[in-house]
């Protein structure tokens, strides 16, 4: 532990950690001498007080999380399929390949297999021109083309269908590798029990506009405190679609039903990559984090294509957090603990933010002062954590994102959850 500790602190902003925890401090005073201000009501009380411990504690046990280097084995080279099903991505899916293509892998032990899944633009040709590439040095890239669209999951399907490797990655097509983002990813495939990793996006076009800054933030925050919490636990519950392996094996298993999912009735057409680890974490398997395999994506740079992208998101969250409230009981007690108050919370927060800024101003007279100084508080608890982890000056923008998700978007979720039957992409 004392390793570990001074390995966290080496380095660091030790000012910023200072501020961080002072933030915290504050957070949790708050809370203590403003219950009078709730008029005894019990049920927001405990809202309020539950949905900062959950948050810190989000912090806490990432914290915690630590790959397991010792059963790492420098040896271990199991066989590698890249999966990169795309439709309509011309612009970005020769680079893609090509990155892939020049992974530090030994280049018998891997191979691409591109989907086009009815494009409409040049996708198909820029797939066979990086194929041309990529076979002079040595990898051999499968360009499957389908002439009418089918839908990412049956794409990533045929990936699966069309390899007889021991691992598959799958990639997002606006998404970019680093060269020794496969060694990352296979150095966990020695334990058995482990089906899936995630690995660590980051946003690619992050200095374009105040939009894709505010995203960047956000994933940052979202892989390295969230999924690594969860990691902790063998059992992170989306392994992102832009950056993730599979046992393959594991997945043929599960293929037929989770490519024939139904919700409601309807087919389910979004949400791909967290329903594809609803069914491993179903049976058993562990999903955990590699920090250090990374890849860059492009994030939505204009609002209208965030909100369509955030309320897609919305909805595969609420269907398969509903799913997995049926077997996540039957994991480690802190996780299964940590995923239902993960799945309350949010589900109650537009019924809190309405009381808050509408109710309370509007009918009780009174404005909502500590509502918004905690949850600024909170907002600069991960933005001070952003800073202190990366020294990046961008830190502010993150307090602006998550005053966007916590005061704007909360809103979003009553309309997902509505329209949840409605299959339809939204982006495309």
């Amino acid at each position: 532990m004392l390793r570990k500790t001074l390995q966290w602190w080496r380095g660091q902003h030790v000012n910023s950690w200072i501020i961080f925890f002072v933030l915290i401090y504050f957070v949790l005073a708050l809370k203590v001498f403003t219950m009078e201000e709730l008029d005894g009501n019990w049920f927001f009380g405990m809202y309020s007080v539950l949905v900062s411990l959950y948050l810190l504690s989000r912090f806490v046990l990432s914290y915690f999380y630590e790959p397991p280097t010792i059963k790492f084995d420098e040896g271990y080279e199991p066989t590698v399929s890249f999966g990169v099903p795309a439709k309509n991505e011309g612009e970005n899916i020769r680079e893609t390949i090509l990155r892939i293509a020049r992974s530090d892998y030994p280049k018998d032990k891997f191979d691409i297999i591109a989907v086009n899944d009815g494009s409409d633009d040049n996708t198909l040709q820029e797939m066979r021109a990086a194929k041309r590439i990529a076979a002079k040095e040595g990898i051999e890239v499968k360009v499957i083309d389908w002439k009418k669209n089918k839908g990412k999951r049956y794409g990533m399907a045929e990936c699966v269908i069309q390899s007889d490797r021991d691992i598959i990655i799958f990639i997002d097509s606006d998404s970019f590798v680093e060269k020794d983002t496969t060694r990352q990813f296979v150095k966990y495939f020695i334990d058995g029990r482990i089906a899936a990793v995630a690995g660590h996006a980051y946003v690619a076009n992050a200095e374009q506009n105040i939009l894709t800054k505010m995203q960047a933030i956000r994933y940052y925050i979202s892989f390295t405190v969230n999924k690594a919490a969860e990691a902790l636990f063998g059992s992170v519950t989306c392994c992102s679609g832009c950056c993730s392996a599979y046992r393959r094996v594991y997945i043929t298993r599960i293929l037929d039903p989770w490519l024939h999912q139904r919700f409601l009735g309807v087919e389910c057409t979004y949400g791909d990559d967290r329903s594809l680890t609803n069914f491993l974490l179903y049976k058993g398997y562990n999903c955990i984090f590699a920090p250090d395999a990374i890849a860059h994506t492009f994030v939505p740079d204009t609002l209208n294509k965030f909100l369509k992208q955030q309320l897609r998101w919305k909805k595969s969250w609420v269907r398969e957090s509903l799913l997995a409230c049926t077997f996540m009981w039957k994991r480690n007690p802190i996780m299964s603990v940590s995923f239902y108050l993960g799945v309350a919370l949010p589900l109650l927060s537009p019924i809190v933010a309405a009381r808050a800024l509408l109710w309370m101003p509007l009918i009780r007279g009174r404005t909502p002062l500590f509502y918004i100084f905690g949850l600024g508080l909170m907002m600069l608890v991960s933005g001070i954590y952003y800073y202190a982890r990366t020294g990046d000056r961008k830190w502010f923008y993150g307090v602006f994102s998550s005053t966007f998700y916590a005061i704007l978007l909360v809103w979003q979720l009553p309309y997902a959850i509505l329209n949840l039957r409605d299959s339809r992409w939204g982006t495309r």
